[in-house]
């Protein structure tokens, strides 16, 4: 009979936090895994389960769950002390934390419960966010439960005019008033010193004529330079799906379960982050990646360091590896996906601690450049530390996108979806047929797009419900009233308004 339950979502992750917790001299844990969400609202939209009010009424335990929750409710009655509630430090988490609580936990068995939010799977700071758990706060998934009954809510308005989603819907929307990058132009210019070719790049925009690849006969000069590093800070969750994706041609979706893997075996803390900084212990680990493959990593240039145990509601670092075993220096056709993906990780980081020369060419050679080439951004790095790893220079010319990375582009350019949901809503749009190979809206695009424009009176609404929720604490259903107010969502519930027909499109739930 264990001491403390622990009680994680990713069933991957059991043997590494017992790992963890063991390295940290913490003994007596017995670690239990949700698999994900528990509960859930069913499928089709009507009848709604929602009242006028904003209260759920068929929310519960999935079917795919009952086992699950069954085990850890045993588990808990046979633990002597804390029964702790460690799920994701995010809004995703809160809710899972929440229903565990609620609907698993036996009554009388709640009072032992705490939540802890692990940021990072190490010793030091599993052992910090031991020792600062808290009781478990039912407020905490207010956020999350707002999100979900809103858009349950707004999904209920598909017709046969079309499907309606507030992720979707504004994706559409900006699809009809912006054109999404298709892929990146690449030009190039000989140096004079005979040292490395100027660089510059610019995006292509859907509709532009494709760029015939430019390398430039014409010789710059150095003009200015600064002391800088390689890489400019880390990356967050979807710039790494999106540059994976670009570099090894991969689908966003097969780098996003990568990416899952990766973190489920222990070897990358938690990927769904939009942090662009990591933790002292990550920060630690990666000195010594950095040298155990030769790389001149600076670790006082390296700035992008949070401090340690910040307090915030949710405070995931920037997606770093968990392991000391990356295969830093090893070619790229030797790699799997997931290597892939740890190693570009990795190697971003390492040169945001590689110290270089940041050049920029003198602005007399610049004038001497057609003028849709002489606002460029052209730079030279030259690198003052060792790298064994190639560098990677890119050859002048035009990389093309495809349609799922140039709307995952999309989507984090206008502040649409959560690392949670991102991947997913790319997929959905990008099956649905709105708009074509070259991003122009297809008839039953048009028609979709017309009808969601006049139910969010042509506004971001996904954006604007993601602000509201960073800015508010309520109970759900207070938060779900003013933002229908506020938003002028026309919202139908089971008792209030009579609710649409619905169709095979009023299948819209975004979660």
């Amino acid at each position: 009979m264990a001491e403390t339950l622990v009680i994680i979502e990713a069933p991957g992750k059991r043997a590494s936090l017992k790992d963890v917790l063991w390295r940290a001299g913490m003994r007596g844990f017995e670690v239990e895994a949700t698999a994900g969400h528990i509960a859930g609202n069913p499928a089709r939209l009507s009848p709604l389960g929602i009242t006028s009010s904003f209260r759920e009424t068929s929310y519960a335990i999935r079917e795919d769950r009952i086992a699950t929750c069954e085990r850890i409710r045993e588990a808990a009655q046979n633990t002597t002390g804390r029964i702790v509630l460690a799920t994701d430090d995010d809004q995703e988490g809160d809710v899972i934390a929440r229903d565990v609580w609620r609907l698993v936990i036996a009554p009388e068995d709640r009072s032992r419960v705490v939540r802890v939010r692990l940021r990072a799977l190490s010793p030091s700071e599993v052992h910090a966010a031991f020792d600062e758990a808290l009781p478990f706060d039912p407020l905490s998934a207010a956020k999350g439960d707002a999100r979900r009954v809103l858009d349950r809510l707004v999904g209920a308005l598909s017709s046969s005019e079309g499907a309606v989603g507030r992720v979707q819907g504004s994706l559409l929307l900006a699809l009809a008033q912006q054109k999404p990058v298709v892929g990146v132009a690449t030009y190039t210019a000989t140096a004079e010193d005979g040292g490395e070719p100027w660089i510059a790049q610019r995006p292509v925009f859907a509709g532009d004529d494709t760029p015939e690849p430019a390398m430039l006969d014409v010789h710059l000069s150095v003009g200015s330079s600064v002391e800088s590093t390689v890489g400019a800070r880390p990356l967050n969750y979807g710039e790494i799906v999106l540059l994976s994706s670009v570099e090894t041609g991969a689908e966003v979706a097969d780098v996003s379960r990568a990416m899952q893997d990766l973190y489920e075996r222990g070897q990358m803390t938690y990927p769904r982050s939009m942090a662009q900084a990591i933790s002292v212990d990550a920060a630690r680990r990666l000195d010594v990646i950095a040298r155990m493959n030769g790389a001149a990593f600076d670790a006082e240039r390296f700035t992008a360091v949070r401090a340690h145990g910040l307090q915030v509601e949710h405070g995931h670092e920037a997606p770093n590896p968990a392991t000391f075993e990356v295969p830093l220096n090893r070619a790229a056709e030797l790699l799997s996906l997931p290597e892939h993906v740890l190693v570009l990780v990795a190697r971003n980081l390492v040169d945001c601690g590689v110290r270089c020369t940041l050049e920029q060419p003198a602005l007399r050679d610049l004038q001497r450049l057609p003028d849709e080439l002489a606002g460029l951004p052209w730079h030279r790095k030259t690198e003052a530390g060792l790298r064994l790893y190639p560098v990677v220079v890119p050859e002048a010319g035009f990389k093309p996108w495809t349609q799922e990375q140039s709307l995952l582009h999309l989507m984090h350019k206008n502040g649409l979806g959560r690392p949670s949901t991102l991947v997913e809503h790319v997929n959905k749009f990008a099956s649905r047929g709105l708009v074509n190979e070259d991003f122009e809206l297809t008839a039953k695009g048009r028609d979709w797009s017309a009808n969601v424009g006049q139910l969010f009176q042509h506004r971001n609404l996904a954006k604007m419900v993601e602000d509201y929720l960073g800015t508010h604490r309520e109970p759900a259903a207070l938060m779900v009233a003013e933002m229908v107010e506020k938003f002028g969502i026309p919202v139908v519930t089971d008792d209030g308004m009579p609710l649409v027909q619905e169709h095979e499109y009023g299948q819209e739930n975004e979660i």
